[in-house]
Parts: structure tokens; sequence; C-alpha cells
């Protein structure tokens, strides 16, 4: 059996640099994005460990995702760090600030304040949030009624 000649589906100039080099030419980044396997999600949550290293807790690429669930993490223990980090943008869009106050027993409470540094997501935040009120009056009186 005899197989038909096949063409090289190099080109002239990525042949020539194999020869030379034995490794094919740089790819471009455009090329380098797509053949990377591991896609790095735009948003990521990290939190606190008691050591003071920060653990990735959640990824996303969905701004809504991230910021719901930012608001639903809580911290490793109390006044521990969180921080939702634009990984496209390379910078922090969110963290939490804890303040301590004394109860009237004499019981140091944190109270928990969300900051976003990034002004569309806290502008998420607050439709998110005054969604959800609705939703749990809607279930409120729902349960009323029945």
């Amino acid at each position: 059996m005899v197989e038909a000649p096949r063409s090289n589906p190099l080109p002239a100039f990525i042949k020539r640099r194999l020869m030379k080099t034995n490794t094919l030419a740089p790819q471009s980044d455009a090329s380098r994005v797509e053949a990377q396997s591991g896609h790095e999600p735009r948003y990521q949550i990290y939190r606190q460990a008691r050591a003071g290293n920060f653990m990735p807790e959640f990824k996303t690429d969905s701004p809504v995702e991230a910021v719901e669930m930012f608001a639903l993490i809580a911290p490793a223990f109390d006044g521990g760090a969180i921080r939702l980090w634009d990984h496209a943008a390379q910078h922090v869009s969110a963290s939490v600030e804890w303040r301590p106050e004394q109860t009237a027993f004499g019981f140091v409470v944190y109270h928990r304040t969300n900051l976003f540094h990034d002004r569309l997501l806290g502008v998420l935040a607050l439709h998110i949030a005054e969604r959800e009120a609705m939703r749990q009056e809607i279930h409120r009186s729902l349960r009323l009624s029945a």
C-alpha cells in the first residue's frame, strides 16, 4: 500500500526556525490565551486564615455570583478578612471591615461592613440586597395569608 504524499502544514518560516533551534516559533499573545487550559476566572474571593494567609474560597466569571457569594461568605474566625479580587483588573474590588462594639453585658461583638472599591459592583450589591428584601417580604406575606 502506497500513501499519498502529505503537504506539510507548517509555514516555511516556522520550518526554518524548527530546523535551526529544534523548537517552534513563539505563539502570539492571542493564541497563547486560547491554548491555556487553566482559565483563571475574573472574580476570586479570598478568606483570611488564622495564620494570616489568604485562601481562595470561590471563583467565577459572573459579577452577580461574585457579589452574592461575597455577601454570604463567613470569615474563618472573628474579625477575619474577606476580599473580592478582580483578576482582570488586578485589584481588590471589595473587602470586609469589622468594627468591634461592646454590648451592655460587656461582650465584644463584631459588626460587618462590606466595602466595595469597584463602584459598579457596589451598585450591583445594592440591587441584590433590594431583591433579597423584596423576596423576604413576599415570602413573609404569603406565610401570613396562608
